[in-house]
């Protein structure tokens, strides 16, 4: 086989290994939770194999687009896809607020919110909101199983490269100071 096509012709071997990788972030994901807007077949197109996707639109319009990738890419493709989908299969149950001790801003934007979340389906996610005066954005990270398998030094170490504090305001110091996190998180 070569680079763009290692599994072969048949796209379901890279949705497969796709979700494969998916399950790795979120254990409790089921192919039922996919988006079904979106299709994926590998055609000929101008006399050579491509990676197409399909999208239906809820008016019923659908539309093709050839992918100029490898495969590697093409299941890159296919996660960014799903990966918020699934994450909204899986609602938040409860909640622990971490308070951050920066008290300035940085690059004019302020921490509104930062906590972490436990969900109905199993799983962990920090949940970070910052703005400034005119706009504001938020970000939710699921924090992978595999990290909850490390002592509680290492975890904060792997979990600060996932939410490093120089973009998201709470530090090493805060995570350690929230007194009840460690039991939130089951620890």
């Amino acid at each position: 086989m070569n680079e763009k096509f290692p599994y072969g012709h048949d796209v379901n071997a890279y949705i497969d290994k796709a979700f494969e990788r998916m399950k790795a972030l979120y254990p409790w994901a089921k192919k039922e939770m996919l988006k079904k807007n979106w299709s994926y077949a590998i055609e000929q197109v101008d006399g050579e194999y491509q990676y197409v996707t399909y999208y239906k639109w809820d008016d019923g319009e659908i539309e093709r687009n050839k992918l100029n990738c490898n495969g590697e890419q093409f299941i890159e493709i296919f996660i960014e896809h799903h990966h918020s989908w699934i994450e909204k299969e899986n609602p938040v149950t409860e909640t622990f607020n971490v308070p951050s001790s920066y008290g300035g801003n940085i690059r004019d934007w302020y921490l509104e919110i930062y906590r972490f979340q436990k969900h109905q389906l199993g799983g962990y996610s920090a949940y970070v909101q910052a703005g400034d005066r005119v706009t504001g954005g938020s970000r939710t990270f699921f924090i992978p199983p595999s990290y909850f398998d490390l002592p509680w030094e290492e975890f904060l170490d792997k979990y600060l490269e996932l939410v490093p504090p120089s973009f998201f305001y709470v530090s090493r110091v805060d995570l350690e100071k929230a007194e009840g996190l460690k039991a939130f998180l089951g620890y």
